[in-house]
């Protein structure tokens, strides 16, 4: 089966963190921070037994059918951070939280080195997030 990056990736990812608003809401004390650690585990409680691998080297996360997705999460959105060094590093999707954007700011942002596969904007409550998923362009 050939992985939907965004209705078999995205969209439940999305649903997970909508379901996690109390906990997300804490991680904004840390200004200006990578929070990473945090939408790594909220990813694998969302997709289960999808997650073949939690990476230490090259991409974050492996599935079980091979696909490789590169994880960002930060308390801010940073174009270059979230989007175009990974893309350029792995040549990889890259599935990212930031505090602070809306999706309207990625799609600004896009230019030729990546493809929107998919965003969201989620809040918290209290705070304004992105969740976005992009890959290279061919």
């Amino acid at each position: 089966m050939v992985v939907d990056l965004d209705q078999h990736i995205f969209r439940l990812v999305v649903e997970r963190v909508k379901e996690r608003r109390d906990s997300l809401r804490n991680m904004m004390r840390f200004t200006n921070s990578g929070i990473e650690g945090w939408l790594k585990v909220e990813i694998v409680a969302a997709l289960g037994p999808k997650v073949k691998s939690v990476n230490n080297k090259g991409p974050d996360l492996t599935l079980e059918d091979g696909t490789e997705i590169e994880i960002k999460a930060a308390t801010n959105f940073g174009k270059k951070w979230c989007v175009t060094e990974p893309i350029h590093k792995y040549r990889k999707p890259v599935l990212f939280l930031a505090g602070g954007a809306s999706p309207e700011k990625l799609k600004r942002a896009q230019d030729d080195s990546f493809a929107i596969v998919a965003c969201e904007g989620v809040s918290d409550g209290a705070n304004d997030w992105l969740l976005g998923m992009v890959k290279p362009r061919a």
